[in-house]
This record gives C-alpha cells, structure tokens and sequence, in this order.
C-alpha cells in the first residue's frame, strides 16, 4: 500500500509496547517495514477509573473509542489486549488477526508467599472470577478491588495499602516488570490471555491481508459437537460418520456405544466418562482439553449421546470454545427424548389425546442429594423426563402434587433401544413399586402421559448371544449379550511390522474374512503405510457385513461374496479371475478356517497368512436367571467355548448358528442348530 497504515491503540505504556509486538511480529514474516501512522486514543476504561470492573461494566469498556475511530475511518486498525475485546463487535468491523499467547497464566505479587498470607490480608484484583479463585485457596482474605495502569497497581502495593496483586503474567513480561512475580497462579485464567487482536474494518482487503499472516487462528482445527443417537449405534447420522473418518481425536462418554469409534479409525480416543458419580474429566478440564487440541491443529470431535445440545453441556463447550475464537460446528443427532419413545412406537403428541409435550431433566443445577426439591412440572399433555432415574420417587411425587392423576400412565424405560433395554410400564400409583422390585440401571427415560398406552409389548424370544455384536441380531427377539470369546489386537515388534509391509506391497491382493479382520487389520496397516497407497490395493471380503466393514475405511472391496462363507468366497473369486501364481496376504485371527487358504493353494496361489487379532475365550459367568427361549453361535469357537463352560444347553433352547460351518460344528457335537444370517 502506497499510503501508511494507521494504528490505534490506547494510550498506556502496555498498549504501545503491544503495537511494537504485532509491527515486529508483521517484519519476521515480511522483509519490507510497514509504513504506518501511530494514533493513541482514550477509551472510557481509560477516563473512568473509579468504576468497578466487578460491576459488569460494558463490554467495550476498553475498546469503545478505537471501535468508533475504525468505523468513521480516523484509523484503519485498532491494536488489543485480545481479553478486551467485546463479545461481539460493532457491525462493520473484524478481527484481522490473533497473535499466540505471550503467557496466558496469572502471577501472584506480593512479599508474601501465597500460603503465607495472614488472615485479613488484602487482595488487589480487578476480576470478580480472580477474586473467586483466590478465596478458594485462601477464604480469609481481604478483596480489594483496584484499578489504573500496571505500573499504578505496583505502587499501590509499594504503599501497602494491600498485601498483594493479582497481575496477568504477560502484562508483566511485556513491561519488564518479571522481578516483581513471585509465583504462578494455579487456575486457567481469562480467555485470550497474552494474546493480541488485530481489529479492522470488513471489506478492507488489502489492509486485512496484510495482518492474516500473523493469524493464529490459521493454525486452530475445529471442533465438532457429534450427537451419538439414543444408544442404538446405527441411528448415529451418515454426516456423523463422515466427520468421524477424518477426525484427528474423539472425545467420548459412557452414552456412547464404543463400536461407533470405527467410524473414526486414525483418531485418538479419549474417554471422558460424565456419568452421574463417576465423572472421568471435570467439564472445566474437558472444555480445556478441547481448546488444547484444536488450538494444536487437530479435528476434534466431542461425540456425545443423544443430540449434542439437549440437556447437555454442549451450549457450555461452545460458549468456552467461542470465547477463545475456535470454530465450533454441531451435528444434530436423534435425541433420547424423541428416538427411544418413537423405536417403541409411542408417539408424543397424538390427535384428541395429547397436543404438547415438554422435556424436563431429572437432574437441576443446584441438586441436593440430602434435601431433594420438587421436580418442576410444566403444563404439558405429555412429558419426557431425561436422567430420572434416580429421582423418580421425586418425579411422581411432583406430579401428583401438580395435580396428575395417581391412575396416569407412567414409563421407565433403561438402555432405551440397546440390546440390553429393559421397560416397565405402570400408573403414578404403583412405577416406584415396579422399579423397585426391577432393578433397572441408567441412562433410563420416564415419560409420563396417555400416549404411553399406544406402548404394545410385543412377544419377544429371549436369545444368549455368544458373539461380538449382538446389536446385529436384536430382529431374533430380545437379545442378551453373552460374549463367548473376546477379540485382542496382536501388538507387532519392528521386524514383524516391516515383514508385514513387505508381504502388503508384494501381494496382488488381500482377502479379508470378517468385520474383525477389517478392523484390526486397517489398523494396523493405515500406521505403517499411507493411506492412499492402501486404498489401491484390490480386496475380497467375505460376505456384505465385511464389506460395510471396509467402506467405512472409505475403500470399496472389488471382490464381496454373496455367501458369508468363505467356500463362497473362494467360488467367486475363482470365476473371476486366475489364482494360479497370484500372492494373496489373509489377514485373519488366531483360529482360522483352514478351508481358504488351501483351497486357493491348491488352485497354485501363494497365500500369506498374519494372525492379526487373537480370539480367546473369556471367563466363565453364571447363566442370566431368566427364562432363556434360545442361543445364537456365531462361530465355532463361541459353541465350542460354551460347552467348555456349561457342559451341554436346555433341551428346550432353540439353537442358531451363523453360517454353514458354525451349524456343523454344532452338528458334529450333537446338537441340531437353525442357520441364520445377520
């Protein structure tokens, strides 16, 4: 630009030293100096010392005289403590750009140690959240509330007229001033901290490209607020699904059901627990957590049960995430509230019966667990208590004191639309008798209205599971999950890794024979080699569950048997192609079908086989006291791990297996099995 940039700030020693920070940050990107034209100007902050900042005060305090001289073009940037900046800018204007936190901590000044303050000691701070942290560490002290320049807040401790200062770190390092610190506060101070903002007008391009090199925000990765559904892991979104492959770390909680983490296969997971009791991560650390990461670059996503946004605290991470500048995105997802009650076909508003519905938390800000206040009930023909579980004695006990009928309709439903969920179905008189005496477990969901009666149980068989995902098998009736075998990873050394991708890059193709091998073989591979040099290579699967496996890899098997066999398998592959010399790598589990691999051998292939997870057997657990209507085999090792345990089945079990080679093993022992596919 031909003509100089001019620069406001206000009119502080602080504030000029920060204007010589950006202009030097501006000439290690750029060799040429800015022209530019310096203006200091005073903001109300400035004249008006006597107001406290602990009143709230507007939220342009500081920044109201620079905001007004950039909108009437008296100057073309203004320079901040980036802390400063209000909520949300006049319209017309921007932020050009955020520097890096010089230091975002707070220091303690005194010639006291903090720990060594004698009660009633004063404490000079301007920040009613300062002032909050430091009584929590030491509830005898003295707020006094200050102002004015830093250089007058130290005078004001040289004159004793308090025992300490409250001071932001960098404030002090830009003024030269790190003597005077005698320790680091130990809080997350206030958002933006040490940094610096840059702010313009909008549409002045040239000017605003000058600052965006010096940008932060370039840097930041975003953070998505992922609703997980209602515990089903099929009723998660296909937009979900697609951010999830491209996240660089998940964040996610007990609602979530953890087979939803393949979607996300080259991210970290972290869990964060936040259930009722047992919190793994305060929300404050989980927020910080959030920002460290995305402020590192990465795509992260916080994927939560139900909708990110429905009682929550989703509206708590984007309000913190928001405050430090980072870009926060959510996807909707199939809240509890509607998704549970509608999988049963119970519809929450209905013609004549019920024309509102309200959604009320079991659970208030303020709880009491030893004085628990009446539940507030909103004026509503239907209402759907969420987290309820536990205050369900306070639930009825409100309603009826609201004036419902003790005759009402009244529902708990526990692991709503799980494999494991469990209903009971009552009036306002007798659910909390019902729920004693079934002993159901959280996440449960309570509705309470007419429309309850639409609820039909349906006869259901009740079926062990012996597999790994019984989520897949719920169409049978209702099933339990007895696992049979239980699937670990094999840990690879060096040489068994570069082995293994010697063995991928010489073979024509890779046979891949269930969801497991998908799984634990894509992710061994995706960190050994790049992800476009596996994506070209061809593969067979095994049957259309593997093949969903694998796309969600984002790779397309060019080979997927009809049949989930592998003599399927092995009669398509043979029409289609020519084996004789072909090197094919199978990747499979410690207990393989040795009918592949010789049957290809036999046709002249050269087969490489990896054990790439084990499948061992769990230990033995006392069979569930209900009537059991079945079991379901879904491999010969489950049926064989089983009778290792029990002995033998009831007679009066109906038997299923999945597949031909399942069914014969049951077969051979005696037993007559039913084949079933998924």
């Amino acid at each position: 630009m031909n003509s100089p940039i001019k620069i406001g700030s206000r009119q502080s020693p602080l504030a000029k030293i920060q204007v010589q920070e950006i202009l030097s940050s501006l000439e290690i990107q750029d060799t040429a100096p800015l022209k530019y034209e310096y203006i200091s100007l005073t903001t109300q902050g400035d004249i008006d010392k006597k107001t406290s900042l602990t009143t709230n005060p507007a939220d342009n305090f500081f920044t109201n005289t620079l905001d007004e001289a950039l909108l009437k073009n008296q100057i073309d940037i203004a320079i901040h403590s980036a802390k400063d900046l209000p909520q949300k800018l006049p319209e017309g204007l921007k932020i050009y750009a955020l520097t890096k936190s010089l230091d975002e901590t707070d220091s303690w000044v005194s010639s006291y140690a903090l720990e060594e303050l004698p009660a009633g000691a004063k404490v000079g701070t301007s920040s009613l959240l300062r002032g909050e942290m430091i009584r929590a560490l030491n509830p005898n002290v003295i707020l006094t509330d200050i102002r004015g320049t830093i250089h007058e807040r130290l005078e004001i401790l040289n004159k004793n007229e308090v025992d300490g200062l409250i001071i932001a770190t960098c404030a002090l390092k830009r003024l030269g001033l790190e003597n005077h610190i005698k320790s680091i506060l130990p809080w997350e101070a206030a958002p933006l901290q040490g940094q610096l903002a840059v702010v313009g007008r909008e549409n002045n391009w040239d000017v605003e490209k000058l600052f965006e090199r010096i940008d932060i925000r370039r840097q930041y990765g975003p953070v998505y607020l992922i609703g997980a559904g209602p515990g089903d892991p099929e009723l998660i979104t296909i937009k979900a699904t697609k951010i999830l492959r491209n996240a660089d770390c998940v964040f996610y909680d007990y609602l979530v059901d953890p087979s939803l983490l393949k979607y996300a296969p080259h991210a970290e997971h972290i869990y964060v627990g936040k259930r009722k009791g047992n919190h793994s991560l305060t929300q404050e650390k989980l927020s910080r957590l959030l920002k460290e990461k995305a402020i590192q670059g990465k795509k992260t996503v916080r994927l939560k049960g139900g909708d990110p946004l429905i009682f929550g605290r989703g509206s708590n991470e984007i309000h913190y995430l928001r405050s430090y500048h980072i870009p926060v995105h959510v996807v909707p997802g199939i809240s509890s509230a509607t998704g549970i009650p509608s999988s049963l076909g119970i519809p929450l508003t209905a013609r004549h019966i019920s024309s509102s519905v309200a959604f009320v938390s079991g659970h208030g800000e303020y709880d009491d667990t030893q004085n628990p206040l009446d539940i507030h009930i909103p004026q509503a023909n239907t209402i759907v208590f969420l987290m309820g579980l536990t205050k369900l004695n306070s639930i009825v006990h409100s309603l009826i004191k609201t004036g419902w009928a003790k005759t009402k309709p009244i529902m708990v439903i526990s692991n709503g639309t799980r494999p494991n969920q469990e209903i009971i179905q009552g009036t306002l008189a007798d659910i909390e008798k019902l729920a004693f005496v079934n002993t159901l477990e959280a996440p449960a969901l309570i509705i309470a209205g007419d429309t309850v009666n639409f609820y039909q149980k349906e006869p259901q068989k009740v079926l062990l599971h012996c597999g790994t995902n019984p989520e897949k098998y719920t169409h049978y009736g209702h099933i339990i999950p007895w696992p049979m075998i239980q699937i670990q990873p094999v840990i690879f050394n060096e040489q068994d890794k570069h082995s293994l991708i010697n063995d991928f890059d010489e073979s024509d193709f890779v046979i891949l024979t269930s969801p497991n091998a998908v799984e634990y073989f894509m992710k061994t591979i995706l960190g050994l080699k790049p992800a476009s040099a596996v994506h070209q290579k061809i593969f067979a699967v095994i049957g259309r569950s593997t093949a969903e496996a694998l796309e969600e890899f984002g790779i397309i098997p060019q080979i997927v048997s009809s049949q989930e066999t592998a003599e399927g398998l092995f009669n398509i592959i043979i029409r289609i192609m020519t084996i004789e010399g072909k090197r094919i790598l199978l990747p499979r589990s410690s207990l393989p079908n040795p009918f592949l691999k010789m049957a290809l051998e036999q046709r002249g292939a050269q087969v490489k086989e990896w054990t790439i997870y084990n499948n061992v057997k769990p230990s033995k657990k006392t069979l569930p006291h209900i009537p059991i209507d079945g079991i379901i085999f879904t491999s010969p090792s489950t049926f064989k791990n089983f009778l290792e345990d029990y002995g033998t089945m009831s007679p009066s079990w109906q038997i299923l297996a999945k597949g031909p080679v399942t069914a014969k093993a049951i077969e051979e022992a005696g037993f007559q099995p039913h084949m079933v596919g998924l």
